[in-house]
């Protein structure tokens, strides 16, 4: 990496740091370009060279943090890869919950942005986990061969966004929203589920629908 490289990287890191400051200490609405710069000890165009907007600094934030999530791996023993792909919003619920309020704030502030090229920069990653799981459990038979992959991913996602967004938006406790996404997958999964699949992905969305009634039935805190 030349000297060049390294500087523009660590203005970059200095850039997210005070991101993550001012929103943690002062809450999204205090984050602006200007105010980001001062705060990061740059000039004031920084920002805007090395981002587009102010929405993909918080984009970068999720990708920085993201780096640190232990993503399902590929080939642990006889777990399913459905089984692998409907637990995965739990690992999105631990990581999500070591500092909630901050990440509900940053996930709305993507979600509620207008830049469209940036919201579907934050779920590409997450988009092509899932298409990789899909598409092995179709190979391993645990699901109709003959399904789109990239069909039934897109429908998981938007099904995982907009139950999300409702937590972001704080419609939604964290655990709701979690437990939603994963009784909506099952739903979804078990129509083109085969022999080796039904049984578990069946278990799973009655686990996950009495998760459900619990939440409609408790008394509010």
């Amino acid at each position: 990496m030349s000297r060049r490289e390294e500087n523009k990287e660590l203005k970059r890191e200095k850039i997210i740091v005070a991101a993550i400051e001012i929103i943690s200490s002062q809450g999204l609405d205090k984050l602006t370009m200007r105010y980001l710069a001062e705060k990061a000890g740059v000039s004031s165009r920084t920002p805007y060279n090395l981002f587009e907007s102010k929405t993909d600094i918080l984009v970068a934030i999720i990708f920085d943090a993201v780096k640190h999530l232990k993503l399902p791996a590929m080939n642990t023993g006889n777990q399913l890869f459905l089984e692998k792909l409907v637990q995965f919003p739990t690992l999105i619920h631990q990581f999500l919950a070591n500092d909630h309020d901050f990440y509900r704030d940053v996930l709305w502030g993507i979600m509620s942005s207008d830049t469209k090229l940036s919201r579907d920069a934050a779920t590409s990653s997450i988009t092509g986990i899932m298409s990789v799981l899909v598409t092995n459990a179709a190979k391993q038979k645990e699901c109709s061969d003959k399904i789109k992959v990239e069909v039934l991913s897109a429908h998981l996602i938007t099904q995982f966004l907009a139950i999300l967004g409702m937590w972001g938006g704080s419609q939604l406790a964290l655990d709701q929203a979690i437990a939603n996404i994963q009784f909506s997958w099952t739903n979804t999964l078990l129509p083109y589920s085969t022999r080796k699949s039904k049984t578990w992905l069946s278990q799973a969305q009655e686990a996950y629908g009495q998760a459900l009634e619990r939440f409609l039935t408790e008394e509010p805190l």
